[in-house]
Order: C-alpha cells, then sequence, then structure tokens
C-alpha cells in the first residue's frame, strides 16, 4: 500500500504541472518544480520521499493559486524549494554511487527519521502543512467553521488579543480546520497580516527551534533575508523577538502555528506581554497584544497545547461518527483529476455497503478516509488500463 501511495502522489504532482503547461497559465517557480521532478524521479521509494511529495502538491497548488503581486509567498516557497532541491541532488548522488544491490537501502539509511526532510541550513522538517486548501473539498466541519469563525471575529474589551489551541490525534482534520478559516474571505478582510507557521522542525543541536521559528516568521512578513542574518549576528535571539515585535505592533494580525510538538518553555503563555525587566526570552515577547491580534495553535499534544494558549481556550476535535461526510471525502479523493464524464460513472451500487465499511475502516479519521479514497481511484485506473489492453489484443 505504501508504494501505491507513493506512485499515485508522483503522478499527482507531474500532472500538476503538465496540467499548468497545457492551460496555457504560466505556474509560478515552474523551473524549480521540473528540477525537483527530474531528482525524484531518480530517488527509490521510501517514507521521506512520501513526504516532500505531500509537501510539494500542496506547494503547486499553492503556486498555482498565487496573484502575481504576492511576492512575499513567492519568495518564501523559493527558499524552501532550493533547501528541498540540494537535498534532493545529495541522495541521488548517493543513489548514484551505491552498489546495484546496496542503493535502496543507502537511501533508506540516509533519509531523515519519520519521514523528515532536511534544509541545507540544518532545519529538519518532519511534516510539511501549507495555508492551501479547496474547501469544496472538506466535509464535516460546518459547526466548528462557524464556531471557531465567529470566535476570532467577535469584537469586545476582552478581545484585543485572542489565543486558540485546538487539539486531536493525527489525522483528525486539525490542520484543514485552520487551513479553513485562514482563508475564509471575512477573515482575510479582518486580519491583516496572516502568517501560517508550520511548526513540525526538529531541534537542531545548537540552536534548537527558536532561532530559525522567529526568522521564518519575519521572511512571511517580508524582512529581507540580509537584514535579518545581521539583526541575529549582532543581537542573537532578542534581536530577532523585537524585530517581530515591531513588526507587528500596532496591527490585527492572525498567526497560525501547525502542528506544535516543542515543549520547549519559550512557547509557552502567548497571552503574556513584555515584562519591565525587558528580558525578551519568550515567543510571546514578539507577539503585541492590545490591537485585536490572534493566534491559533494546533497539537496532537494537549498539555503542550495547555501551555501554550491556556486550558480555558482549548477546543477538542472529536473523531467523527458521521458517515455521510466520510463518504464525501472518500467519493472526493476517488474523483480527483478525473473530468465530469468520468466523474459521473462513480456511483457504486453497494455505495450504502462501502458507507458502512469506510466509517468502520476510518475510526473517526478524515484522513484515512482520504487515504482510502485515493487507493480506491488506483485500483480503479489500473483496471480500466487492464480493460483497455485486453481490447486492444483482442482487436
Amino acid at each position: 500500500m505504501a508504494q501505491e501511495i507513493d506512485e499515485y502522489l508522483m503522478e499527482q504532482f507531474r500532472k500538476g504541472l503538465e496540467e499548468g503547461e497545457n492551460s496555457g497559465s504560466k505556474i509560478r517557480l515552474r523551473s524549480h518544480f521540473q528540477v525537483i521532478k527530474g531528482l525524484l524521479d531518480k530517488i527509490p521509494s521510501n517514507s521521506g520521499k512520501r513526504e516532500k511529495l505531500y509537501y510539494l502538491n500542496n506547494v503547486l497548488t499553492e503556486c498555482q493559486m498565487l496573484s502575481w503581486s504576492d511576492k512575499l509567498t513567492e519568495c518564501s516557497i523559493r527558499r524552501k524549494l532550493k533547501d528541498l532541491t540540494e537535498e534532493l541532488k545529495g541522495l541521488a548522488n548517493k543513489t548514484n554511487r551505491a552498489q546495484p544491490n546496496g542503493g535502496a537501502n543507502e537511501l533508506a539509511n540516509n533519509a531523515q527519521p519519520n519521514g523528515g526532510a532536511s534544509s541545507s541550513n540544518g532545519r529538519q522538517v518532519t511534516r510539511w502543512s501549507s495555508r492551501v486548501v479547496d474547501a469544496s473539498k472538506v466535509h464535516g466541519f460546518d459547526n466548528e467553521v462557524i464556531s471557531l469563525e465567529k470566535l476570532l471575529l467577535r469584537q469586545g474589551s476582552d478581545d484585543l488579543f485572542k489565543t486558540i489551541g485546538i487539539i486531536g490525534k493525527a489525522g483528525i482534520g486539525k490542520t484543514t480546520l485552520c487551513q479553513v478559516i485562514f482563508n475564509k474571505q471575512e477573515v482575510q478582510n479582518y486580519f491583516l497580516p496572516r502568517i501560517w507557521v508550520c511548526m513540525s522542525i526538529k531541534p537542531d543541536e545548537d540552536q534548537g527551534t527558536r532561532v530559525p521559528i522567529v526568522k521564518r516568521m519575519l521572511e512571511y512578513l517580508g524582512v529581507d533575508e540580509e537584514i535579518i542574518e545581521k539583526v541575529h549576528n549582532q543581537h542573537n535571539l532578542k534581536g530577532l523577538l523585537h524585530a517581530l515585535h515591531l513588526e507587528l505592533v500596532g496591527k490585527r494580525y492572525l498567526i497560525v502555528f501547525d502542528d506544535a510538538r516543542d515543549t520547549d518553555t519559550f512557547y509557552e503563555e502567548l497571552n503574556s506581554s513584555l515584562t519591565r525587566d525587558g528580558n525578551w526570552d519568550s515567543l510571546a515577547y514578539g507577539l503585541p497584544k492590545g490591537c485585536g491580534g490572534a493566534v491559533i495553535v494546533t497539537s496532537r499534544k494537549e498539555e503542550l497545547a495547555k501551555n501554550m494558549v491556556g486550558e480555558e481556550n482549548l477546543r477538542s476535535l472529536l473523531p467523527s461518527t458521521d458517515p455521510e461526510s466520510f463518504w464525501l471525502i472518500f467519493k472526493d479523493a476517488v474523483e480527483q483529476g478525473t473530468d465530469e464524464k468520468e466523474r459521473k460513472q462513480f456511483n457504486p451500487s453497494n455505495a450504502q455497503d462501502l458507507k458502512k465499511q469506510i466509517l468502520q475502516k476510518c475510526d473517526g479519521l478524515p484522513l484515512a478516509a482520504k487515504m482510502l479514497g485515493e487507493i480506491m481511484r488506483k485500483e480503479l485506473q489500473n483496471e480500466a488500463n487492464g480493460n483497455v489492453n485486453q481490447q486492444a489484443h483482442a482487436s
């Protein structure tokens, strides 16, 4: 099954590039994606490659949706793609140097643990997430979206700064829920700037996650990379936090910290304001209070999220038991990338039985329904290709 998922993700990446070229619309950073595609073709399947493909499919969609004026996001994506390209070149070279019987094993041994990706500047990412989502393909979160949106947009004397923590097991939809909220037009109109920060970074042996996270936040805010490095070299983390505070002060910002995992006290009590002693030793001090800013944290760890936003601000996502939403997620995944004619053909006579089976197999996790749909789609494609080949031989 793992190899089928890898093949499916790679095919989606190829098709995304081809569809952009055939439609006549220019894909942003297309040359970077083409280089990466060539490198991926040289690398055997493993968990690390799969994580990279998840990220690439997300970011390719994001590039297709970017307006030409959104230069800041484009620059941020370009830097990530350059890092990923350098890593893939290294893996491809190791594969070429390996013995015929040892190539796959050597690559597997050099892959990052937990399917992580290592960038050229020493950061290790165990899971990529993007701010992009197709809201029409999101099912089962209507009540949660309405509730969270109302909470974010509520105005009052006690709403000068909001923190919200969304907790739940892996695959339950924490990131998806935040993606929908992040891209709601009402939220876009209310908050400026909006920053999406994927927190799945493994600590560097020398500096941990503190400096990389704050640097990335400054990059997203449009601060030049050379200026960021200069501030860091001259004033260390304190200078970076001070710069972040200056970039956000007086603004009604929204920041999503997705998939928080680090138990470092630096990330705790985000509601805190800068103390009189001026010790810039907390991320909270880089987040100005009093102008309606908001922070959303997602995490699998309840205690960690509680320490960041406070127990009273936690919202739990529980496993779903709605067969219709799981069926729609499954069906969307099966039909993904097909034209209208093919889409109408997927209406199995045993749909009711399938709904029950999907609900039982997914254990309340929407991501599981999506993966089952992707596997089903691949099986249907293989079956259709087999029928075409049989007809060709018969004629």
